[in-house]
């Protein structure tokens, strides 16, 4: 299987997987300064050893506690240390989003341990980050999950993210290590009934939906909508995609139009959308340059209905100029200009250059994870597992998150997701609104 994986994942695969997520190709080259791993000191290793109880009855939220389990941790002389293991590629094409979630993944590291750490079992433990570079590639990634769970012998590890989980997931499920993915593909094998002590920090399904209710929302006479989305990764999504218009009440104008996001010339996609002559476009997989190219080839054709896509809005007027930066919704700016930017992102967006490109992903998980493990007032990964899956709410930096996807993943409450941030274009300004709730994917 993972051959076959390999023949159809590639560079160009990362690209759309970008998309869902918000990774801005050509951003990060101004990226720098990572911070070092936190921890530090002599360690010697001690073992805390008590009876795990699993979590059941009714769904609860993560203040919630459960009973203390056994787990292998290390100690300075000053306070315990939890190594919590990253799998982050740090070098080759994927950078552009990891070397970005590696400087905020250490930010929130920051947050947490100048809070007192993370606290279970009547003890508090300051985060050391253990981060292995997945490479870019499936090989790659196999090898810093190894690494993780054979040397460093971590129980939770972050990471990764689109669909390098193919390559770590059986890995980490064989240790039965906790790992939160940072958001996925739906390409076989990332997350399924087989993964059990796997969680999604962000279900894409549930984050396009906070999309299509942006663009009702904003402009109410929108009832039918041309889907134009990248062509190679398409066919997991097609489904899902069809059900998820469906249930936010709205109808495809026609066929999709798919894309490639290595194309030169983006007039012919924009004509095939204009001629659907739909009340709105919605594009919900690609990447900047691809969603530029078509908003200002719309816009050339002289078709000036609203258009919603996955942008970071000052990349994209960057992108287009003026005439391609009008009744444009856009799903990922997160800035301090935004009024309605949640408070844990607020902190950690004033960490570091306040105008540096977000994409949130990776240290949303470790986020998350500290307030399961808090949940289950265990470091036990088990234990942890059983609080997650029964817990109805969980902190993020986005604000509460909430359980989705259990049938399309076969798992009860393992993907999650949060508020997402909403802004418009208009007349190449910015506007911010509240940020919008998903709908819950089946």
């Amino acid at each position: 299987m993972e051959e076959d994986v390999k023949k159809v994942l590639s560079r160009r695969d990362f690209l759309k997987y970008a998309g869902i997520a918000g990774a801005t190709v050509g951003v990060a080259g101004g990226l720098g300064g990572q911070l070092a791993a936190c921890g530090g000191g002599e360690t010697t290793t001690t073992t805390a050893a008590t009876t795990a109880t699993t979590a059941g009855g009714p769904a609860t939220t993560a203040a919630t506690t459960a009973t203390t389990a056994a787990t292998t941790v290390s100690t300075t002389a000053e306070a315990a240390v939890l190594k919590i293991g990253a799998v982050l590629s740090l070098t080759d094409w994927y950078s552009v989003v990891d070397a970005a979630d590696k400087v905020d993944t250490e930010y929130v590291v920051q947050m947490i341990n100048d809070e007192g750490g993370i606290k279970a079992g009547g003890k508090a433990y300051k985060i050391e980050l253990l981060v292995e570079d997945g490479k870019s590639s499936l090989d790659g990634n196999t090898a810093a999950a190894t690494k993780l769970v054979l040397d460093e012998k971590v129980q939770h590890v972050i990471g990764p993210g689109a669909f390098f989980n193919v390559a770590t997931s059986s890995i980490f499920e064989q240790a039965k290590v906790l790992h939160v993915a940072n958001y996925n593909g739906l390409a076989p094998g990332e997350m399924s009934k087989d993964t059990p002590y796997e969680f999604l920090g962000l279900d894409p399904i549930a984050q396009q939906s906070a999309a299509l209710k942006a663009l009702k929302q904003l402009y109410p006479s929108v009832k039918t909508v041309t889907m134009a989305t990248e062509d190679a990764t398409y066919p997991p999504f097609e489904q899902p995609f069809k059900d998820l218009v469906a249930r936010e009440g709205l109808t495809l104008a026609g066929d999709p139009v798919l894309f490639a996001t290595n194309a030169e010339d983006y007039n012919p996609t924009a004509a095939k959308i204009k001629s659907q002559n739909a009340d709105g476009v919605w594009m919900p997989i690609g990447i900047p340059p691809s969603f530029a190219g078509i908003v200002k080839g719309l816009r050339t054709l002289g078709y000036t209905a609203p258009i919603v896509c996955p942008v970071d809005m000052p990349t994209h007027i960057a992108l287009v100029g003026p005439e391609g930066s009008n009744d444009l919704v856009g799903i990922l700016s997160k800035s301090l200009d935004d009024p309605n930017i949640a408070a844990p992102l607020k902190k950690m967006l004033e960490m570091g250059d306040p105008k540096r490109q977000i994409f949130g992903l990776a240290p949303n998980a470790l986020y998350m994870l500290r307030y399961a493990i808090e949940a289950a007032d265990s470091l036990d990964p088990t234990a942890i597992r059983d609080k997650w899956q029964s817990l109805s709410t969980i902190p993020t930096l986005y604000g509460e998150g909430f359980p989705t996807a259990s049938q399309l993943y076969g798992l009860t409450n393992h993907a999650w997701a949060y508020p997402i941030p909403v802004s418009r274009a208009m007349k190449a300004q910015i506007e911010y609104y509240p940020w919008i709730k998903p709908g819950v994917t089946p």
